[in-house]
């Protein structure tokens, strides 16, 4: 294994440690959870009035709950604008003079945590309860805790306790091109009728399809609820798509950040390039990264034949050889030399034969001697930003797991483990902890880290600067992305992120492939300016090698 500026085990261990403090600290999902779960039986069905918010709408926000009538209706509300804030002011116009039962659907048992807590706090909803799918049924069924007037769950969870029996005729339903009038017929028939009036949910655009949650919005919709569904994606116009939405809502209402009135609510946004030089080193090694990965797509072609070298074959080893060293060489620059210590590519062979351009070196011996000179220079361009520039929240995001981990762990000894949250994926994080990563950023941390676990489905608070150590790979993830920055808070006037690139690699013109594609696509534009990373003798360039 190579070693870089810590050992594998120095990793392991610091990593463990901040999962420890997540599970032990007032930001854990299970103390959360637990707070938020029923503790008593509740005997008798109630109903909930929310008779004032903790927060008023803007302008464009007000304009849209004016059009929600007493159908339904899809809101394609990009991330930042506030799609919790409308919800919540469509429970409140709903519920102040009729009281009603009051059900909000999410995705995620994170987002399930978030929307709980937020419905206690601006809604002054003291029994909202989140009821998590990890207590068992009987448990469930013995607090009768679907008798609460506000719930907070997840598709699953619902569906198992209300939905599951009628399994087989939801799935003729949806094969039906009236799905919603099949169900009608079906509940009308049995006497079964939904357990709650009004319906929030949330990220829909992920339920279209065979899922828990489809299931849930047309169940919900042949008895009569009343649906508020809420998307944070730009894409709604997928003809499929549109044509599963319409078989449930009537109204489907699509808001453009360009929109005058939400853009006169917004900052500006502007992406800064930053042009990280790299040793020259890593080019090198990146550049015959690139010879050797085009001597194994000839011999796959040869054996196996061309399709098999376009690099999406996963049936022979030496397929996934090629997916893997194509892998590491966007990421030795992309997210910096140390993110790829870790791969099991160094092992083979090609890597270990000397070539003439380094020296007669292999690339794996060229490899090791650069960690222990310049472990990882978009990891150094990062601290030096977070040093330099001011801000109350900043987030930066990375693909690498590894490189996240890394660069989160260097914030945490420097700012203490309290000031910097760390997100990755449910491969290193259970979803729990993820949510309390995410409870920790909002209530005290100053810094998040995050993989592309953060780009989507999370309800991230506002940032005040973001830093891309390595450019989004679709308009999705750039939009995504960009979303953490929109929201005007504290006079802030401009949206602003800091794109790392490094000369010499495909980084900038993939950077720049996305951004045209985004404003093509979506509309969505950003002021842009390039310049040199600044050049001020950062303490993080010593920093990074002190960590042997």
């Amino acid at each position: 294994m190579i070693t870089g500026i810590q050992s594998d085990g120095q990793r392991i261990r610091e990593w463990e440690k901040y999962i420890s403090f997540l599970n032990t600290s007032r930001y854990s999902l299970q103390v959360l959870g637990s707070a938020l779960f029923p503790s008593k039986r509740i005997p008798k069905k109630e109903s909930i009035s929310v008779q004032t918010l903790n927060y008023q709408l803007y302008p464009f926000q007000q304009k849209i709950l004016e059009k929600i009538n007493s159908g339904t209706l899809i809101v394609g509300l990009p991330t930042g604008l506030g799609k919790t804030y409308l919800a919540g002011a469509y429970i409140h116009r709903m519920t102040s003079r009729s009281p009603s039962r009051v059900a909000f659907i999410t995705p995620s048992v994170p987002l399930g945590i978030q929307q709980t807590i937020f419905a206690r706090k601006q809604l002054n909803l003291e029994n909202a309860y989140f009821i998590s799918g990890s207590v068992p049924p009987e448990r469930r069924k013995e607090l009768m805790v679907w008798n609460a007037g506000y719930v907070v769950t997840t598709p699953q969870t619902l569906y198992n306790d209300f939905l599951s029996r009628y399994e087989n005729e939801i799935r003729r339903a949806k094969e039906e091109d009236d799905p919603v009038g099949h169900l009608r017929d079906v509940f009308e028939a049995d006497g079964f009728r939904f357990p709650y009036d009004l319906m929030i949910a949330d990220e829909c655009h992920g339920y279209i399809g065979d899922t828990d949650g489809y299931a849930i919005l047309v169940s919900a919709k042949a008895s009569g609820v009343k649906i508020l569904a809420l998307s944070a994606t730009p894409q709604l116009h997928s003809p499929k798509r549109l044509r599963e939405l319409r078989k449930v809502f009537e109204t489907i209402e699509s808001v453009s950040i360009e929109d005058p009135e939400v853009k006169q609510q917004m900052p500006s946004r502007e992406i800064s390039i930053l042009r990280t030089p790299a040793n020259p080193r890593l080019i090198a090694i990146y550049r015959e990264l690139y010879n050797i990965s085009k001597e194994l797509q000839n011999r796959i072609a040869n054996i196996y034949g061309t399709q098999h070298a376009r690099g999406y074959c996963k049936a022979h080893g030496l397929c996934v050889c090629l997916i893997a060293l194509k892998i590491m060489r966007v990421r030795v620059v992309e997210d910096g030399a140390s993110s790829v210590s870790g791969y099991g590519i160094w092992k083979m062979r090609e890597l270990r034969r000397p070539i003439r351009d380094l020296g007669f070196k292999s690339v794996l011996e060229a490899y090791s001697e650069l960690l222990a000179l310049h472990p990882n220079h978009k990891i150094s361009a990062a601290l030096q930003l977070l040093d330099s520039e001011q801000f109350k929240k900043a987030i930066v995001f990375m693909e690498s797991v590894e490189g996240a981990k890394e660069l989160g762990g260097i914030l945490q000894r420097e700012r203490g483990i309290e000031d910097v949250a760390v997100l990755v994926g449910k491969g290193y994080m259970k979803m729990e902890e993820q949510a309390s990563a995410l409870m920790q950023f909002r209530e005290r941390a100053s810094i998040l880290v995050c993989t592309s676990i953060g780009e989507e489905g999370l309800d991230i608070p506002s940032a005040d600067i973001e830093i891309w150590v390595d450019p989004p790979s679709n308009p999705k993830k750039w939009i995504q992305r960009f979303g953490r920055v929109l929201r005007r808070a504290d006079g802030k006037s401009v949206a602003k992120i800091f794109a790392l690139v490094t000369p010499g690699t495909h980084e900038r013109n993939k950077l720049v492939g996305v951004m045209r594609k985004v404003e093509k696509t979506y509309g969505f534009t950003q002021r842009v300016s390039e310049s040199e990373l600044p050049h001020k003798a950062p303490e993080s360039q010593t920093r990074l090698t002190m960590f042997h």
